[in-house]
């Protein structure tokens, strides 16, 4: 009987050592997360502040990011078109390298106007009163930021 009790105490410190074990490896995988982070959303890099060997002072970026989500394009449409716009509304647009016309999405419209430049304050440059629209594109991460494009709507749309 007295060698079953040790048998119990020994099982317990075994027990024992697999919870501090485990605790161990939860605190492990914590640390490993918090020293290897990861971009939350999928995106590019678009800038590197420090590159391997630097120092880093506390709380700085090390790299910036452009999430896939903010690519867009921006379009400016003279006022006598923009009744052919609205959010929602798909258009195409195309650019230099980019291959077969693609398509995006009208996400948001000025509601202010803008005059193209130069600015001349007339009833003649009326003509010239835009408004600015942006676009969701289709797979944005095959578009460079700050490419020109030219953007056509679709028929029937309106």
């Amino acid at each position: 009987m007295a060698t079953l009790g040790a048998r119990e105490d020994a099982l317990r410190a075994a027990e024992q050592q697999i919870r501090q074990a485990e605790g161990g490896l939860n605190e492990a995988e914590v640390r490993l997360r918090t020293l290897s982070p990861r971009a939350p959303v999928e995106a590019r890099v678009e800038e590197i502040f420090f590159r391997e060997g630097e120092f880093v002072p506390a709380n700085q970026p090390v790299l910036a990011l452009l999430p896939d989500a903010e690519v867009k394009l921006r379009f400016f449409v003279p006022e006598r078109e923009l009744i052919h716009y609205r959010p929602g509304a798909v258009v195409r647009f195309s650019c230099d390298g980019c291959g077969a016309p693609r398509k995006a999405r009208i996400t948001w419209i000025s509601p202010r106007p803008e005059f193209t430049p130069p600015i001349l304050y007339s009833q003649g440059s009326r003509d010239r009163l835009v408004f600015m629209i942006e676009a969701a594109p289709e797979n944005p991460r095959s578009l460079q930021p700050g490419l020109p494009v030219d953007v056509q709507r679709l028929r029937g749309t309106r």
